[in-house]
């Protein structure tokens, strides 16, 4: 049994299913080109659901969200991708994105609810993540939630500089949604038309097999999201206008992080945790990579239709990671033992506290630039 070791405490941890510790070497940077990489997709046991009314308790109508304060934006953001790419997973991570934030860059991100179901979801997935080490389940059906959230005060060179305060809408949907003549696919491109940002997650594993394969899920939805804005004189110069951050899913995964290590993509910190990256200002030249000498066929249209129905200057590339690496003792990356995902008793678990990776990085731009565009339209979203 692999070891369970938290780095976010000081001594090995044997989590309810078993296994235990095991003396760790030094952990080791990245090496030059190493072996083939293992493959295959991530899947997690179910969340625990709230609690049902019980029936005999009378409910009245549910109240009007609220906004984040005065003068706080509506933004809502669409998430969007295929079947097991990550959606659930990634919306678990991103309230505990939001708490390591401040450790990593300084200045804290606060994500709250803003309603009871909402403050349920973020509390449920913080638990399966931090306590129970496990991954949830995948959303089925549409789902919108609304959170607030408040970012640090952004420095500028004349003036105070803004603190970032919005309500957060989003769309969290079942990837089979996405797909040709599901009954609920007019339903989730409605709130995709209404989105200002969409946040989409490309699983190069899951792409690979025909089931969750990312262009079958892409494209109907596309070519009805432009009818809708289009027939609402929303679209700009013949594209759509939303703002879109492409964020290549699972970078954790071996099958998906060897690969890239061995052609030259990553880098590695030298401070702190020395984690492995890829530099923002290569993620679309990495995202490139991965559409035609990676995956190929199916990538390349995935890629094709997202630079023809959005404006490739609004679409900005991440490598993203919901869980982390597993990290030494030593609390840094060992690429000998990086891999966090296990098996044990049938279901998958963490062998660590997971630590995103670009998971608040691509919300954080898209607020970014949909504030700057509001900004430049005289404080009218499109």
């Amino acid at each position: 049994m692999a070891d369970l070791y938290d780095p976010n405490r000081n001594e090995p941890v044997t989590p309810p299913h078993g296994g235990g510790p095991r003396p760790d070497p030094e952990p080791v940077a990245l090496p030059s080109p190493a072996g083939p990489a293992d493959e295959g997709a991530r899947s997690g046991p179910p969340p625990a659901g709230p609690q049902p009314v019980p029936d005999a308790v009378p409910q009245g109508l549910p109240e009007r969200v609220p906004t984040a304060g005065p003068g706080a934006d509506r933004v809502r953001i669409g998430l969007w991708g295929a079947p097991r790419s990550g959606k659930t997973t990634y919306l678990a991570a991103l309230p505990l994105a939001a708490m390591q934030h401040q450790r990593h860059h300084g200045g804290g991100w606060h994500i709250s609810g803003m309603t009871e179901e909402a403050n349920a979801y973020l509390s449920q997935g913080m638990d399966l993540l931090t306590r129970q080490r496990a991954f949830p389940e995948a959303t089925m059906g549409v789902r919108e939630i609304a959170w607030s959230v408040q970012g640090p005060r952004k420095r500028r060179k004349l003036g105070p500089g803004r603190r970032p305060n919005f309500v957060l809408d989003i769309q969290d949907a079942a990837g089979e949604v996405y797909g040709d003549g599901h009954p609920q696919q007019a339903q989730l491109v409605s709130l995709l038309a209404r989105s200002h940002g969409l946040i989409y997650l490309f699983d190069p594993l899951g792409d690979a097999q025909r089931a969750t394969e990312s262009f079958n899920f892409l494209h109907s939805a596309l070519t009805l999201l432009t009818a809708q804005v289009r027939n609402r004189g929303g679209l700009v110069d013949g594209r759509l206008p939303h703002h879109v951050s492409v964020c290549v899913a699972k970078f954790d995964h071996p099958g998906i992080f060897q690969p890239a290590a061995e052609a030259g993509w990553v880098t590695q910190d030298h401070e702190g945790a020395q984690l492995p990256r890829i530099p923002r200002e290569r993620g679309e030249q990495f995202f490139q990579w991965m559409c035609d000498d990676f995956r190929g066929a199916t990538a390349r249209l995935v890629r094709d239709a997202l630079q023809t129905y959005f404006d490739p200057r609004r679409i900005a590339y991440y490598a993203t990671s919901a869980v982390g690496f597993r990290l030494a003792p030593q609390h840094v990356f060992d690429y000998r033992d990086y891999v966090q995902e296990i098996e044990a008793d049938g279901r998958k678990y963490l062998r660590t506290s997971p630590g995103p990776i670009n998971v608040l990085e691509p919300l954080i731009d898209l607020e970014d630039r949909i504030h700057r565009e509001t900004n430049r339209r005289g404080g009218k979203p499109w």
